[in-house]
């Protein structure tokens, strides 16, 4: 029984999608690299055009997650010209209102959007980012990040268990 539940709670949370499309490519705000990684691979393997790259959290150096991104993107010869940041947001609800500024702003197409994130966070990203943009077709992409939290161990250890029940408040 406790079985069902592991696997209905994993179902629910731990999505990933098939990129079978181009589409906006957008890094919710993170100083993580694992996810501009996974973000420069699926710009490598074509399927963005644009990328924006959100988040106001400073790291130590006091660099946001947005220009941490952007520095990392471009440092892998990735065009600057087609990166588009913003360096406010400091949670997922606001990486989402942020992005669709940027895309009012600059006219990108939002019809397919390709979202880089944590395993754990990929139900929450999903639903976030519909709220904002109800029309367009959402592409989890996640990642493992140094947590590494996946779909067979989040609840093999307390602390994982706890990082994916997190309750973030907006």
């Amino acid at each position: 029984m406790f079985g069902n539940k592991i696997k209905t709670i994993t179902d629910f949370i731990f999505i990933k999608h098939q990129l079978n499309q181009k589409g906006l490519l957008i890094i919710p705000g993170t100083h993580r690299e694992s996810l501009m990684k996974k973000a420069l691979k699926v710009y490598q393997k074509g399927f963005a055009k644009y990328i924006i790259t959100t988040g106001g959290v400073k790291n130590k150096q006091g660099v946001t997650e947005s220009q941490e991104q952007k520095n990392y993107l471009i440092k892998h010869k990735v065009l600057a010209k087609i990166i588009f940041s913003e360096n406010k947001s400091t949670n997922t609800k606001e990486n989402a209102v942020y992005a669709k500024k940027i895309i009012k702003r600059y006219k990108l197409d939002d019809r397919v959007l390709i979202l880089i994130g944590k395993t754990y966070h990929a139900r929450r990203l999903y639903m976030t980012f519909k709220k904002q943009f109800p029309n367009s077709d959402i592409r989890i992409i996640p990642t493992i990040d140094d947590r590494n939290i996946t779909r067979n161990n989040w609840f093999k250890d307390k602390n994982k268990t706890r990082k994916v029940f997190e309750v973030v408040r907006s």
